[in-house]
């Protein structure tokens, strides 16, 4: 696909001065084992709908920030969560590296993809976790692609579980003029991956319509799918623990693809496409907060299109959502 060399991708594109969570900037060769390695994917190229994700990346990082100065210019030695009536600090070590952002060449989808998973494969392969920041939900694909790649080197012969919180199966072989590297397809093109456990694959939070193939495909393969409808039922609790079992079969190890428009565009409008009855935020974080304890040793965000959204709000929920997904990394029980 592309010749771009690690070390040219060390010097691709970051803001200045912005970084997830107010974390350290450096470049992938210093990452230290078990931190989390961040990798930006700002492409909206292959959305069919409401562009403006290739935004996302700067407004996690912006405010990420924002929340983590604000609780550092508290001062005082613990935070207590009121859910649990627990304490917490800060951890002071550094957990976390933004490597920059992925080279994006709007010409051509295979180069793009090539330049994230080549970013993604070389935080996994220093034992990092990559955080991939996106841009539209496809970038989920090369993101995986790279932890594929990865694992395959550290774990030959093993298979890894995955869950994709959506409002949609994603599940597409091809859509219109987009082919098969789209927002509709990196579903069905993380299925193919060669190490990927198919029948442990969750879709969570679909809500609406779904093609009637796709659907058969999936629990064809052993696939599980939540709908938001179940979620509403069965409880936030029961539904992940449930997933969580599923994806976990037979596996040690788990990829998380998180799509913000599985919430309900009454409190979540800026997203790429939106879903109605969907989850509430509510909903998501009581998923998330039982994600956080799992193995999760790759993990993307994507669909966050904050230029749809002027209060802000969209990009501080999904900052949010983080929050919770990473809690035990963020925090330290005093």
């Amino acid at each position: 696909m592309t010749n771009t060399s690690l070390a040219e991708l060390t010097a691709q594109l970051r803001s200045p001065g912005l970084t997830l969570f107010d974390g350290p900037a450096g470049d992938l060769k210093t990452i230290a084992a078990d931190t989390l390695g961040v990798v930006g994917m700002p492409s909206d190229w292959t959305q069919s709908s409401r562009i403006g994700t290739r935004m996302g990346p700067r407004a996690l990082r912006r405010a990420t920030s924002e929340w983590i100065r604000a609780l550092r210019a508290q001062g005082g030695d613990a935070w207590i969560d009121p859910r649990t009536e627990s304490a917490w600090q800060l951890r002071m070590d550094d957990w976390l590296l933004d490597c920059g952002d992925a080279h994006i060449d709007p010409t051509s989808v295979e180069r793009t993809t090539e330049s994230i998973a080549l970013m993604t494969e070389a935080v996994r392969l220093r034992d990092a976790i990559p955080l991939a920041l996106g841009g539209d939900h496809y970038n989920s694909y090369p993101a995986c692609l790279g932890y594929s790649r990865a694992f395959e080197q550290l774990q030959p012969g093993k298979r890894f579980g995955y869950i994709q919180i959506d409002g949609h199966l994603d599940f597409a072989d091809k859509l219109g003029a987009w082919g098969t590297h789209n927002h509709a397809t990196n579903g069905r093109r993380n299925s193919e991956l060669p190490n990927i456990a198919q029948e442990n694959m969750v879709w969570i939070g679909i809500t609406g319509w779904v093609d009637g193939g796709e659907l058969e495909q999936i629990e064809g393969m052993g696939g599980k799918i939540f709908s938001s409808d179940d979620i509403h039922r069965l409880g936030t609790q029961e539904v992940a623990e449930q997933a969580l079992a599923h994806a976990m079969r037979g596996c040690d190890h788990l990829y998380l693809s998180i799509d913000i428009d599985a919430m309900d565009a009454g409190f979540l409008p800026g997203t790429g496409s939106i879903v109605h009855s969907g989850l509430t935020p509510h909903q998501y974080c009581a998923i998330l907060d039982v994600f956080a304890g799992a193995p999760i040793d790759g993990l993307d965000i994507a669909e966050l299109s904050p230029s749809l959204d002027p209060s802000g709000r969209t990009e501080r929920i999904a900052a949010h959502m983080l929050l919770r997904v990473l809690w035990n990394r963020i925090l330290q029980p005093v």
